[in-house]
């Protein structure tokens, strides 16, 4: 009975460490410093509304669409975003 009962807390504690994730966000996103998940940046997101403004890119870091451009976190233009 003991040995049966060791197992079968190993195996739970085992399926808890297995599927603990270190990464909150869903796949196409990052976390940025504060918590929060973005979308990651592909050609093409700014004309979906729905994901909101700010982004991460894998160049720039996070960046934000507003009014027409592409600002980085300094709140500078970003003239070639695809570069």
């Amino acid at each position: 009975m003991k040995k049966t009962s060791l197992v079968l807390i190993v195996i739970i504690i085992s399926v808890f460490v297995i599927s603990c994730d270190s990464d909150p966000c869903d796949d196409g996103y990052t976390q940025l410093d504060n918590g929060v998940c973005v979308p990651d940046y592909v050609v093409g997101i700014e004309k979906n509304v729905e994901l909101g403004n700010v982004f991460y890119h894998s160049k720039y870091g996070t960046i934000t669409y507003k009014n027409g451009n592409w600002y980085n976190d300094e709140n500078l233009i970003i003239e070639n975003i695809n570069r």
